[in-house]
């Protein structure tokens, strides 16, 4: 269980803060009108960019410091966080539309109605549980995949090359 501790403890604080940060939104009335929504969605991934650091920071410093973390595997631990997190996806997708904003697809699809961009029929295809639980995973997937390859290649530790002289062993004449 130690072994994968950060990561679990990681992918749980990552599933905790979008549930947070949704019950944010609907406590600020952003699950009702929509007018504003990219705004707070960029500050939200913002922190989650800043979370993925904090986590791959405390992976890095539980090695020791004198341990060398190559890009393979940081990108390793990257990729168990992203496992974890599209694993707990689906059931922070059912918090947040079950139970912190359970009006959410309906206010949505009114909205968008209100400004004309679709049919009811349209929109209820793109607005309801089934999509979101596979938009939320594909994007758990390909936000954590990028999330890992950066943050390996931020946080890998070099090797310390050792230079050895190399002395001409052959006797002069």
């Amino acid at each position: 269980m130690n072994k994968i501790g950060i990561e679990l403890k990681w992918a749980a604080f990552i599933t905790a803060f979008t549930c947070l940060w949704a019950a944010l939104e609907h406590a600020l009335g952003y699950h009702k009108d929509f007018s504003n929504i990219i705004g707070i969605a960029f500050v939200y991934y913002i922190i989650l960019t800043f979370l993925w650091a904090i986590a791959f920071i405390d992976k890095k410093k539980s090695l020791g410091k004198d341990t060398v973390w190559e890009f393979k595997n940081a990108f390793k631990f990257g990729l168990f966080i992203t496992g974890l997190t599209t694993l707990l996806s689906p059931i922070a997708q059912y918090i947040i539309y079950e139970t912190i904003s359970p009006d959410y697809f309906n206010n949505i699809i009114e909205y968008q109605l209100s400004k004309g961009r679709q049919t009811r029929e349209s929109l209820e295809l793109i607005h309801n549980m089934n999509f979101t639980i596979r938009q939320g995973v594909m994007n758990a997937l390909s936000l954590g995949v990028i999330y890992s390859a950066l943050y390996a290649w931020v946080f890998k530790t070099k090797k310390n090359a050792v230079v050895v002289p190399v002395t001409n062993t052959k006797k002069k004449k």
